[in-house]
């Protein structure tokens, strides 16, 4: 019998899709006398969905519309508060994902930064665990400057090799898809990587990954689409190294 290793898995978030009125009137009701909106019923619906994995996720690009909210001047903090006491009946210490500032605000500038990063520091206040900033395109260098750390892990959606660097220059894990792991491999001549979280991988891809780390350092990451129920069972099934 082969011996295998089987891959922690982590969470990058997840897409949501528009609930019926059905649903939302059945989930209203379990939420009496506490209560909650659209956002609330997305976190706690993705949450449940992971409440088997090694390394959850709250959140994800639908996540925008709070975080953009929570960022204005003097805004209070009691929604997002509210929003980790629903996640923490699934899972405790959550990590975060939510979109970039740029995806949220055109060109930030320095003030709207302080108040994003403000909003980081109130939810690790409030015990998540760290965030998942997630960008479509290169972060600006003042994004870096501003929301880099040991508690936060940049992601870029659809990464160029170029993007990749740029986050390479200011951390040591990455998330990829496995078409960016040969990418990967010529980046780490020059720049050091300590953990790649291989997304969606597929067979032979992990085995791939496990040649440019050190399998301790290997994780399957996912970003779970709004419509497969069961894709992150699916994706732990998956989630094996041949020894």
């Amino acid at each position: 019998m082969v011996r295998q290793r089987t891959i922690p898995v982590r969470s990058l978030g997840s897409m949501v899709t528009t609930p019926s009125a059905g649903e939302l009137t059945a989930w209203a009701k379990t939420r009496t006398g506490v209560g909650g909106d659209l956002t609330t019923f997305h976190l706690m619906r993705s949450a449940e969905a992971q409440d088997s994995l090694d390394l959850p996720a709250a959140g994800g690009w639908f996540y925008g519309g709070r975080a953009a909210a929570a960022t204005l001047p003097d805004a209070p903090a009691d929604e997002v508060t509210d929003d980790i006491r629903a996640v923490e009946s699934f899972f405790k210490n959550p990590w975060w994902s939510l979109p970039s500032p740029a995806s949220l605000w055109q060109d930030p500038d320095e003030e709207y930064l302080l108040g994003y990063r403000r909003l980081l520091r109130t939810m690790r206040d409030n015990r998540v665990a760290g965030h998942i900033i997630l960008s479509e395109r290169r972060p600006a260098s003042i994004e870096l400057e501003f929301l880099t750390g040991r508690r936060v892990l940049w992601h870029i959606l659809r990464p160029s090799e170029k993007s990749l660097a740029s986050l390479l220059e200011v951390q040591r894990d990455i998330a990829i898809r496995p078409e960016m792991l040969e990418v990967l491999e010529d980046l780490m001549g020059s720049y050091t990587v300590r953990t790649i979280i291989v997304i969606d991988p597929g067979e032979g891809d992990l085995k791939r990954a496990a040649e440019l780390v050190d399998p301790d350092n290997l994780l399957t990451g996912g970003y779970a689409p709004a419509d497969q129920a069961d894709y992150w069972r699916d994706l732990m099934s998956r989630s094996i190294l041949p020894r």
